[in-house]
């Protein structure tokens, strides 16, 4: 029987699955009820493509060996492959809970969550995986990946610093990790990475195609339309996942060229395939925006309506609840509205000249394109959308400080600790010469007003406006990496309620501080920006505005613009989204009436 094995074994390591197969077969027959030999089969019969025959025998061997933790995690893979994802989380967990110190068993379940875009879940298995003994840095890759779905970038890039030291990372976690550092913005490792010669033929497809996303996502889109032609036509393309990448890198050139209906037709291919929710939302998307390009509201809203089938499925009560003291969305809560009397100005606290300009408002308000005109300028630098706000609230926690009732109780010394942290903060991701102000752009940055406050007293802070129902449709055409924001977005009513909220904090901690405000239409601004862009100069004591006027040679320059709107910025001003809302009125008339106090106060119609 051993030499059998062993010849069985030897086999599957050279890659000969045929001869393993027949020899497997041949054990079993000789010990038709042996776990190992049942087992052995099993793996023999995956290996060589029966995955049906080899789920069935895991059944048997889980049925009569429930405590055999490697029966459950080969059962797990096989659904997994197989696309039955429930059953496959399950089988995991019961693999783990007879094995829990086995980091490979928590990774694959975090893999497995990472295929469902349950983000919050994967990273939370993923990142207990790589701190246990006997951790591949493989593993490392898969959870920063899930730490930078999440919203998470920090940690995302403090677990793959070392990544050039490592060793023995498969072809795929190497395309996984070339793809997570062009989306941290390290786009020359990332190029290092998906340029490289991968031996698999389909990882080399699918480093193709995230090279042209990479470089789209950088505006250098004829860089990416050449690199478009290596691709060839996708139907030649065996390998359904390479097929359903390139597809998807095919629309999003041929979306950026302006032929939305070869767009369309790329993006309606790669769908026909059975898309894992990871994939999944992000190919609608793309398609509702090309629909919506094409006039077909019918269309735009149904793949809409898709993109978040999933998106309350994945953040579900526990996911959010997991995350609830996190994020900047979650200051909407109730208790964090202040109680405490309105502060006075603390002892050294900066100039006016000396703080950042805050640029905060709604999601998709205009609050990018806002920031490219400041950061045109010579005398602003903008840090592009980074938590500096976030670090010093997290810091006035770990003091048992609350937030934001417990503000006072903070000294002219803390204050100048939570400036420094924050500026270090930004130093991370901006250089300021002498005499070059600070752009703080992070739109709900507003929910943190009275830290703001504490902090920066004589800072301006400019709210950017928008129609909230073209705020909203555009809202919902996004898919926000904040797990708490996502959910908020997975439909027109959920986003007019949060619309509602938003607006009722605003009005509540701006009434309570109204030093140093600015609202900036941005309706107007896209009409008028010369008078606009004067009122702002005014503000900020900025003469000479022309530089803002060529904010889109400024931003084609810049490169990575780490927002939805990178695309827009480069293009100059239109007004083609300016009450867009209105050729969806259909879909938004239930809304309208949640909608009519917000409305109403910033002085819209409906």
């Amino acid at each position: 029987m051993q030499e059998l094995i062993d010849r069985i074994l030897a086999a599957m390591k050279s890659g000969q699955h045929a001869q393993a197969l027949t020899l497997s077969r041949e054990l079993v027959h000789s010990f038709p009820h042996d776990e190992g030999a049942l087992s052995l089969l099993a793996v023999s019969e995956q290996n060589a493509g029966d995955l049906e025959t080899a789920k069935n025998l895991l059944l048997g061997l889980t049925r009569n060996h429930p405590g055999t933790w490697q029966h459950w995690n080969n059962l797990g893979n096989i659904q997994r492959l197989l696309g039955d994802l429930d059953g496959a989380g399950e089988a995991y967990q019961r693999a783990l809970a007879l094995h829990q110190e086995s980091p490979r068993l928590r990774a694959n379940l975090g893999l497995l969550h990472l295929n469902q875009g349950k983000y919050a879940l994967a990273r939370d298995e993923l990142c207990a995986a790589i701190v246990m003994k006997g951790a591949e840095d493989a593993m490392r890759i898969w959870a920063a990946v899930s730490c930078q779905a999440c919203g998470d970038d920090e940690t995302a890039r403090l677990i793959v610093r070392d990544w050039p030291q490592w060793t023995g990372v498969s072809e795929e976690a190497m395309l996984e990790l070339g793809w997570l550092l062009a989306q941290l913005g390290d786009l020359e490792a990332a190029e290092s990475i998906l340029a490289r010669e991968f031996q698999d033929s389909t990882i080399r497809i699918r480093a193709l195609a995230r090279r042209i996303f990479a470089l789209e996502r950088l505006n250098r889109v004829e860089d990416a339309a050449t690199l478009a032609q290596q691709l060839g036509d996708p139907a030649r393309i065996a390998d359904k996942q390479s097929r359903m990448e390139a597809l998807h890198a095919l629309a999003k050139i041929s979306s950026r060229a302006k032929d939305f209906a070869g767009s369309r037709q790329y993006y309606e291919a790669a769908l026909a395939f059975e898309v894992p929710p990871r994939y999944r939302q992000s190919l609608y998307l793309g398609l509702a925006r090309v629909c919506d390009q094409m006039g077909d509201e019918e269309a735009t809203m149904a793949a809409l309506e898709q993109a978040h089938a999933d998106e309350l499925a994945r953040h579900t009560a526990e996911d959010l609840e997991r995350v609830a003291g996190t994020g900047l969305i979650a200051l909407l809560d109730p208790r964090f509205e202040e109680s405490g009397p309105v502060l006075d100005e603390a002892d050294g606290a900066p100039t006016e000249l000396e703080s950042p300009v805050f640029v905060v408002g709604f999601p998709r308000s205009g609050t990018t394109l806002l920031e490219q005109m400041l950061s045109a300028h010579p005398a602003f630098a903008s840090a592009d959308e980074q938590p500096m706000v976030q670090r010093v609230i997290e810091k006035v926690r770990e003091w048992n400080v609350a937030y934001p009732a417990g503000l006072a109780r903070l000294t002219a010394a803390q204050c100048d600790q939570l400036r420094d942290l924050y500026r270090a903060e930004a130093s991370r991701t901006v250089a300021l010469p002498a005499g070059v102000r600070l752009v703080d752009k992070h739109p709900l940055n507003f929910l943190a007003l009275p830290m703001i406050r504490r902090i920066f007293p004589n800072a301006p802070v400019i709210f950017c406006v928008r129609h909230a129902c073209d705020s909203i449709l555009s809202s919902y055409m996004q898919n926000f990496r904040d797990p708490r924001l996502a959910a908020e977005c997975a439909s027109p009513a959920r986003l007019a309620d949060l619309y509602v909220r938003l607006t009722r904090r605003w009005k509540h901690d701006s009434e309570r501080r109204p030093e140093r405000i600015l609202i900036s239409r941005h309706e107007e601004l896209v009409a008028d920006p010369e008078t606009q862009l004067r009122r702002i100069g005014d503000l900020l004591g900025v003469e000479e505005i022309a530089p803002m006027l060529k904010f889109s040679e400024h931003a084609q320059a810049r490169g990575f613009i780490g927002t939805p709107s990178y695309a827009q910025v480069v293009q100059g001003l239109n007004a083609e989204a300016v009450g867009r809302w209105q050729r969806y009125r259909a879909y938004l008339e239930p809304a309208l009436p949640t909608l009519a106090p917000v409305l109403d106060y910033w002085g819209y119609s409906a």
